[in-house]
């Protein structure tokens, strides 16, 4: 318990998690149907994601749904294996910060 008095408040360690996933977002994806540039970006949650260290999700305006993720360049690949093998990928609903998720039924 006293480990994480030692590593700040709660407020702290929450503000040092987002400014961490803050950073490695992109400034734009590129759309993977159409090529057009991507600049709304929004991080999903990694929590269960082992190597995963960051997801970012964009829709185009084409309506496609493009995403970027960084990690253990395995765990990225097999995020990206999944994405492709699963044709009906049903997004959740989650808070634009990415901290609540729920899954799609």
């Amino acid at each position: 318990m006293g480990q994480a008095k030692q590593r700040g408040s709660l407020a702290q360690r929450v503000a040092a998690a987002q400014a961490k996933i803050e950073a490695t977002r992109p400034e734009k994806l590129v759309c993977n149907h159409c090529s057009a540039d991507v600049t709304q970006i929004n991080p999903v949650s990694t929590r269960g994601l082992r190597g995963l260290d960051a997801i970012w999700v964009g829709q185009c305006e084409c309506g496609h749904t493009t995403f970027a993720a960084s990690g253990d360049p395995k765990a990225v690949e097999a995020f990206f294996f999944a994405l492709s093998e699963n044709t009906e990928l049903t997004l959740g609903s989650q808070s634009k910060d990415g901290s609540q998720h729920e899954t799609a039924e």
